[in-house]
């Protein structure tokens, strides 16, 4: 193949990469690795969302301490306590003390601490919107 020729399809390559690039993708994807401890019993590595949905049913305050850390570090993380009787609560840490919060809800339902979590191992920002927050 000619030179002239390879130029047109190089060009043609890069504007098929960038007319990808803006269509309404998520702008994070998914590239970090996350582990969900499980009661500090179980740790599954990249959880899918029915990995959640099925820690989540397990956690009984009644029997042990009922909590799931999802995170990519020990100290980046979202994590919940409680159970389906009691409603959970929602915290999570950014990189270090200084950026770890609380929200201001006092009690969720599984099934937002599922799409908190699933969001949040998405790697999108949607997780944040289920509350405000405060620090602790």
């Amino acid at each position: 193949m000619k030179i002239q020729h390879i130029i047109p399809l190089l060009l043609l390559a890069g504007v098929v990469t960038v007319g990808a690039q803006s269509t309404n993708t998520t702008p994070h994807t998914k590239t970090m690795s996350y582990t969900l401890d499980i009661c500090g019993d179980k740790k599954i590595q990249n959880p899918t969302e029915a990995d959640i949905r099925q820690a989540i049913s397990t956690l009984d305050t009644d029997k042990n301490s009922a909590f799931l850390i999802l995170g990519t570090s020990n100290m980046t993380y979202i994590q919940s306590s409680g159970d389906k009787k009691v409603g959970f609560d929602l915290e999570y840490q950014d990189g270090d003390l200084k950026h770890h919060f609380r929200a201001k809800r006092d009690s969720f339902k599984a099934e937002e601490i599922i799409k908190a979590m699933t969001s949040y191992s998405a790697g999108t920002d949607e997780w944040k919107k289920i509350s405000e927050w405060k620090q602790i």
